[in-house]
């Protein structure tokens, strides 16, 4: 009796129809470190189309998981394939582990000869789609371009032409993934490249998203995260797994719906306190004044209401001391408080039965209490500081004071928020930058995000919420911190970042970091 003949595969290379297997017998490895956005996915999809699956997937035969190759399985269901080629990993399933992360690691470790790919692909390009030869039409556009000329000798004699170079295009492309030691970093949008991520594969979402509150015009900052995060959230952490997300003092209840709403247990409200804030208060009486056309301290021709220069009408009045009749009876009055505290959602996902059940199980839902305990005399705990030692272990423990809802500490100096960031193009402080730095408008610094958390209570949130060994998912990842935070405290980090530019801040710093 003759053997059975592979079925008919011919999107799979005729050597590899004796590997076949069902598509619907292998699984997505959920602790996959590679991400796979949406680009990546249509490039590894097209070319499986155009040139058929060359090379088989790797799986662990007791499980059905695929090692090696999870690329290529979202590709191939995406184009609906039946069958695909794949071969059982023979080691133990540590040695399953190390073989999957060299399979990802050696990926990154090869260049190009930029010339002879210029070469090749003008000439295969005519016949290929850009997809079909792994890139999409801005690379491509990018890859062929001829290198600029190399600069002329600069010299260093002071004249007119001597000025500031104009900012520099992001180094990052949307739609990059970035290996950044055990870390990685896409830039695109957090809700497609989340949609990549294996279902119950992250321990912990630490992240600061935008509030929503318009800050300094920027559109990133119209809303904050809605419906659509939260269900990816949710879906992405392991059962138990905690979501630490800050929020405007105004719109944090937005984002506290949002993840309720989802399914997660809103567990607590943590606040920063940072003191340092800047006030964004009208001042009531100035404005009063100003309307009758008494324009307080300010320098330069007078402007009329109707937008005019001068007017018989407009006289200049000392600094600070009102002068009509309404405004000395509402002078001290304005509309806002000095800001000198964030919230942070604290919230969880449900549990698989009982919290020891859980933990047990996934690592995931408690929280790391004595690892985030507060020395004594430390200035990050909000409270009395009169005690610098630990009191008798009868009052209270000697390892420290039980972690609060609340962590104190200023705003990160200018020197933490540029280490590393040397090779980037400075920019000029604007707006509430500029005002942070004294009024000096020509301040001109190398990280150019406006919200930088400091690294220190990012590493007190990272540890509060993640097992030892965990996986860190920060969706908007703005200028790295949340990085370098997982850096410092030895977890990986998924990082996702829309805007190129801040991609460009977030490797230097990380690799900063990583560089120790």
């Amino acid at each position: 009796m003759s053997k059975r003949r592979p079925p008919a595969a011919p999107h799979v290379a005729t050597a590899l129809h004796g590997l076949l297997v069902d598509v619907a017998t292998l699984e997505l490895d959920p602790a996959n470190l590679r991400t796979h956005p949406e680009a990546s996915v249509a490039a590894v999809a097209a070319s499986l189309e155009r040139h058929g699956q060359q090379k088989p997937v790797v799986y662990r035969p007791a499980d059905r998981v695929v090692i090696a190759g999870n690329g290529t399985l979202l590709a191939a269901r995406r184009l609906g394939w039946t069958t695909i080629a794949a071969v059982p990993f023979a080691g133990s399933a540590r040695e399953a582990r190390a073989y999957a992360l060299a399979d990802n690691a050696t990926y990154d470790r090869g260049g190009w000869n930029a010339p002879a790919l210029r070469v090749e692909l003008g000439d295969l390009v005519t016949d290929f789609a850009p997809l079909a030869l792994g890139f999409d039409e801005a690379s491509l556009s990018l890859t062929l371009a001829e290198p600029p000329a190399p600069p002329a000798p600069h010299d260093d004699r002071p004249g007119d032409d001597d000025v500031p170079p104009p900012p520099a295009e992001p180094v990052t492309q949307p739609g990059e993934v970035v290996p950044l030691g055990r870390h990685a970093l896409t830039c695109g949008d957090c809700v497609e490249v989340m949609r990549t991520i294996a279902d119950g594969s992250i321990d912990a979402i630490v992240t600061d998203p935008p509030y929503g509150i318009g800050f300094m015009g920027k559109a990133w900052d119209a809303l904050p995260p809605g419906p659509e995060f939260a269900a990816e959230a949710l879906r992405v952490l392991k059962p138990g797994g905690h979501v630490v997300a800050f929020g405007g003092t105004r719109t944090v209840h937005r984002l506290a719906v949002a993840l309720e709403d989802a399914g997660f247990e809103i567990r607590d409200t943590i606040s920063w306190l940072y003191y340092n804030g800047f006030p964004k208060s009208l001042d009531v009486a100035k404005a009063m004044d100003a309307v009758e056309g008494h324009l307080r301290g300010q320098a330069g021709p007078v402007v009329s209401n109707n937008g005019s220069m001068g007017g018989p009408n407009y006289t200049r009045t000392p600094k600070g001391d009102p002068v009509t009749d309404d405004a000395k009876q509402w002078d001290g009055w304005g509309t806002g408080l000095k800001p000198a505290q964030e919230p942070a959602i604290l919230a969880r996902k449900p549990l698989i039965g009982t919290v020891v059940e859980t933990v047990l199980a996934h690592g995931t839902g408690a929280l790391n209490i004595d690892g985030c305990r507060i020395a004594y005399g430390d200035a990050s705990w909000p409270g009395p500081q009169d005690d610098d030692a630990p009191p008798p272990a009868m009052v209270a423990s000697p390892i420290g004071r039980f972690p609060a809802n609340v962590y104190a500490c200023p705003k990160p100096a200018r020197s933490e928020r540029d280490a590393g960031c040397d090779g980037l193009a400075p920019a000029v402080a604007q707006g509430a930058d500029a005002l942070r730095d004294g009024g000096r408008t020509e301040s001109a610094r190398t990280n150019t995000h406006a919200t930088v958390k400091p690294v220190r209570l990012m590493r007190w949130l990272v540890r509060l919420v993640t097992p030892p060994g965990g996986v860190v998912l920060e969706p908007f990842a703005g200028s790295g911190t949340t990085l370098v935070a997982c850096e410092r405290e030895g977890f990986a980090c998924i990082g996702i970042e829309r805007e190129p530019a801040y991609c460009d801040i977030i490797r230097a710093r990380v690799a900063h970091a990583v560089e120790g």
